[in-house]
């Protein structure tokens, strides 16, 4: 992820050389240099980048063996367009040079060098290892500089990896560095990281801000690269945000931008956000039609760190033609890649799809055995985002410890200092260090206070249905099953109903996985319109729901359920596709309290459910007692 931008900002100030032969020659070499690392000459062509450090190689003094390697490392990170092994062996033969020289900040460079292109030639978690080594380095060698260069390298592979809040805390604590040693161009590029942070961490609102205000910047300042970079990555916020049309712009314009700088390798990637969008919007032939534009792309730069996603979009795009059995293949081997990379929230995604894909062909085991895994792997990205947030409450409270410590300390030594002057200062100081004091703890319970709502959402969310915002399996059969043990400890009659959409798999097929999700969104919506205040409604998957109706009698239900399908019947969906008509089976059965559990109970309504189904559908069927148990 913007990786060009980071290859032309993330360089390091290196040393003066002590082998100058020509002071002239050395001289200019230094400035030259210098002003490429800080980014006050920025080429934003690859072929531009390539004339300047030809102009910088020709200036290395002979014998400067120091320099040499300077230029080597420079090269290495924003020139090196050859296949990612290549740059390994080239990264690899300057670490054994900068080890024989001493040479300290050019061994972190060919760290952060042979990282970058072990990304592209095995996945991004293989590359922790070369920048946790030069951030390593550059800590014992105290300089700060290479320490924030590396984080940011280091922050950018997290990022990819799910480890949003650790990315998000390296960002940060380079942005301190940047912002606070007077290096502007380096602490608005990393801005951009800080962004693809927020949004992957779902804070939508803020990373929009920051890619606003850098695509504004980069206008001004007619940038193209930045620009692209910023259309690219508020084009990947807003398909992730479900809007797609805005997210076709973006990605369009940042194309036309990608062509213009011929930035191959993101050009490759936008193709990939194109065929996802195209995806989502059901167009599968033009989905295809991008991924086959994209992958020559990775191909040529030799980069094999998108193959998981290209492979899932291929995938989804057959499954959308109804190639079922040929997206199964493709969703495979993108698994295979995914359990490598580690990635849980595309491999939730890549298990949802498949288990369509296995609806579709009637295989219920496989179908079964993904979402079962899909329900594992939720639960474990829910427990990553109360991980995270943990870990960023830890990094703003540390924060804040430390900004107040040193605000604590300047007081003492400014109270020491007025002392020696005046003692009448001292309560005025006494006064700052209370002021302080509060600021802390207002701060402490503004954290506290945020920290709590963050959880009751999260708690919100982990209820809900993602898609229809009722109740999801888990949480209606909880509500049914406290009402069942009311309604049998007061004497109270209480009734489910089970409803499912008739032929809703022919409206997946005829209109699109798209349309039938909104289908499914409009049920619920009629359906909560219908009930009673005290009536509870969830999903208990796929185009099937669960009504739990207490203190409710057979009778009362029946009237209830045949007002519910009645609703369905008549909704309007002529807006979503063109002759869209849906009707519901409704399934009632009223509770035994001496011989119903929760599971029998709904059983027999779902039994009567599917009686109204063999009965011709779209109608209410009852069951009063037990059916006999097969």
């Amino acid at each position: 992820m913007l990786r060009f931008v980071s290859m032309l900002l993330l360089c390091v100030v290196a040393g003066r050389s002590l082998a100058a032969t020509s002071p002239g020659q050395a001289e200019a070499f230094d400035r030259l240099a210098g002003q490429l690392e800080r980014g006050e000459i920025a080429p934003d062509t690859h072929a531009g980048m390539l004339k300047v450090l030809e102009q910088i190689k020709s200036l290395v003094p002979p014998g400067d063996a120091r320099r040499e390697l300077r230029y080597r490392y420079m090269f290495c990170i924003l020139g090196l367009d050859a296949p990612p092994a290549q740059g390994i062996a080239y990264a690899d033969q300057g670490l054994a040079d900068a080890r024989r020289l001493g040479y300290v900040g050019a061994e972190v460079n060919f760290h952060f060098c042979r990282g970058t292109n072990q990304e592209a030639l095995t996945t991004p978690r293989d590359a922790l290892a070369d920048y946790d080594a030069g951030i390593a380095l550059a800590r014992s060698h105290e300089d700060p500089r290479l320490v924030a260069d590396g984080l940011t390298w280091r922050g950018s592979v997290q990022s990819l990896l799910g480890e949003h809040a650790l990315a998000l805390v390296d960002f940060l604590e380079a942005q301190k560095f940047y912002e606070t040693s007077g290096a502007p161009i380096e602490s608005e590029q990393n801005l951009f990281n800080i962004a693809v942070a927020y949004r992957r961490l779902g804070e939508a609102a803020q990373a929009r801000d920051y890619l606003r205000r850098l695509l504004f910047l980069g206008e001004q300042r007619h940038d193209r690269q930045q620009q692209l970079s910023a259309h690219m990555q508020l084009g990947f916020l807003d398909s992730e945000m479900g809007e797609q049309v805005s997210a076709e712009s973006h990605l369009h314009k940042a194309l036309a931008l990608a062509k213009a700088v011929g930035s191959r390798s993101q050009g490759a990637s936008i193709h990939l956000g194109l065929a996802q969008v195209d995806n989502l919007q059901g167009r599968y032939h033009q989905a295809l039609d991008e991924l086959a534009l994209a992958q020559p792309g990775f191909e040529r730069m030799g980069d094999r760190s998108s193959r998981d996603m290209v492979l899932l979009q291929t995938a989804k795009a057959h499954a959308g033609l109804g190639q079922h059995d040929l997206a199964l293949v493709e969703y495979g081997q993108s698994e295979q890649l995914l359990q490598q990379s580690g990635n849980l929230r595309y491999l939730a995604e890549l298990l949802d799809a498949r288990a369509r894909s296995y609806q579709a062909l009637n295989r219920l085991a496989p179908e079964v055995v993904d979402l079962r895994r899909l329900v594992k792997v939720r639960e474990a990205l829910d427990r990553k985002a109360h991980s995270d947030n943990a870990t960023l409450m830890s990094y703003q409270f540390q924060t804040a410890q430390r900004e107040q410590e040193n605000r604590r300390l300047a007081a003492d030594r400014a109270l020491k200092e007025q002392q020696l002057k005046s003692l009448e200062r001292v309560r005025h100081w006494q006064r700052v260090a209370l002021v302080l004091g509060g600021v802390l703890i207002l701060m402490l319970l503004w954290l506290a206070l945020r920290q709590f709502r963050r959880s009751r959402k999260l708690h919100r969310m982990a209820m809900t249905d993602p898609l229809t915002g009722i109740a999801n399996r888990r949480h209606i059969e909880e509500l049914a099953r406290r009402a069942l043990a009311h309604a049998g400890a007061h004497g109270e009659s209480l009734c489910v109903l089970v409803l499912d959409v008739d032929h809703f798999k022919m409206v997946n097929d005829a209109f699109g996985h798209a349309v039938g999700d909104q289908v499914l969104v409009r049920v619920a919506q009629a359906c909560k319109q219908a009930l009673r205040r005290f009536d509870m409604l969830g999903r208990m998957g796929g185009e099937e729901f669960l009504i739990v109706l207490p203190d409710t009698s057979l009778e009362v239900a029946l009237q209830i359920a045949e007002r519910l399908r009645r609703k369905v019947e008549s909704l309007p969906l002529a807006n979503l596709a063109p002759g869209l008509e849906i009707t519901a089976s409704v399934g009632a059965a009223e509770a035994d309290h001496e011989a119903d559990d929760l599971p029998e109970l709904i059983r027999r309504a779902d039994t009567a459910m599917y009686r109204a189904k063999d009965a011709g559908r779209n109608r209410v069927e009852m069951m009063t007692v037990r059916a006999p148990a097969v």
